[in-house]
């Protein structure tokens, strides 16, 4: 009769929907299964088969939310990948729907990171929010929440984050990338603020910021010389000359710049001889005058 005419046409539209999937056509064969779970649920006959046909819907969903993702199609991929979280529920499949949330987090991240490039800062915190609804320990919402507090300027949020993303990339390994990611980010963010902070003579809060820095990433002769300002600016100067001193053993050429610097610290210190000997030692640069002046004006240096 009628229903098993349907049952019949159902089995059809199946078996095209499992000949598109073997020929890696996700798109197609969810068309295919889509019919065929219509067609048997029109029909009493059709018995265990609708269970059949979700098992294989749900698969078709998430091969093609996979590949939807691998074009970029963000949006397109969490559609698809919702559908297939549908009926792994229904079916009580709890191992796909842990599969599911953790595509869709990594989905969500990836979607926050090209909003990032696009400086759509909001947008891109929100997916990263969303990702971590998914999976609560998600090492790149992490990271891009972090890259995102970077953008706006807010390092102890940025810190914060960072730390998140290090903390699970230390326990994880599939997310030990993140981790390294998040050091050097962060590192580098705190050394350029430090810069800004040092251009607006904010001594104070560059030397934070730089000793901050040095949990994600060690010193060099740059980050040294930095601190070494910093604490001259905030008049800190046994600490600027024990600085200038690391800068010294690892720069490599002129060092003019940290000599110059060191002198500041060792007059500020008090010791006028040690201060002369640095200056002496600034022999180009755009320190070159000033360190003239100090030795013939101001310490009177022999």
């Amino acid at each position: 009769g009628l229903f098993a005419q349907s049952v019949e046409e159902a089995g059809a539209k199946y078996n095209e929907g499992n000949t598109a999937m073997k020929a890696k056509k996700y798109s197609a064969a969810v068309a295919s299964y889509e019919a065929a779970l219509k067609m048997a649920k029109a029909s009493p006959d059709a018995g265990d088969f609708t269970g059949n046909i979700d098992k294989q819907l749900r698969s078709a969903y998430m091969k093609t939310g996979l590949s939807s993702y691998k074009k970029k199609d963000y949006d397109g991929a969490i559609a698809y990948l919702d559908k297939s979280y549908v009926i792994a529920d229904q079916l009580g499949d709890a191992g796909t729907q842990k599969k599911l949330t953790e595509y869709t987090a990594k989905i969500r991240s990836s979607k926050g990171m090209s909003l990032i490039k696009d400086k759509k800062l909001d947008e891109a915190y929100a997916e990263f929010e969303m990702a971590h609804q998914e999976k609560a320990d998600c090492a790149i919402s992490y990271y891009g929440k972090g890259l995102v507090f970077k953008e706006k300027g807010d390092m102890n949020k940025m810190m914060e984050n960072m730390d998140q993303a290090i903390k699970i990339g230390s326990e994880q390994p599939k997310m030990a990338k993140y981790a390294d990611k998040a050091k050097n980010a962060a590192g580098k963010a705190l050394i350029a603020e430090a810069t800004q902070e040092i251009t607006r003579e904010h001594g104070k809060e560059a030397v934070q910021l730089i000793n901050d820095s040095f949990k994600y990433e060690a010193g060099n002769a740059d980050t040294y010389y930095y601190l070494t300002i910093a604490y001259n600016k905030s008049k800190q100067y046994a600490d600027a000359a024990e600085a200038a001193n690391k800068a010294l053993s690892m720069k490599e050429g002129d060092k003019s710049d940290i000599y110059f610097e060191l002198g500041l610290a060792l007059a500020g210190k008090g010791d006028s001889d040690g201060a002369c000997s640095a200056f002496k030692k600034v022999t180009g640069g755009a320190n070159a005058e000033a360190a003239k002046y100090q030795i013939n004006q101001v310490l009177k240096c022999g």
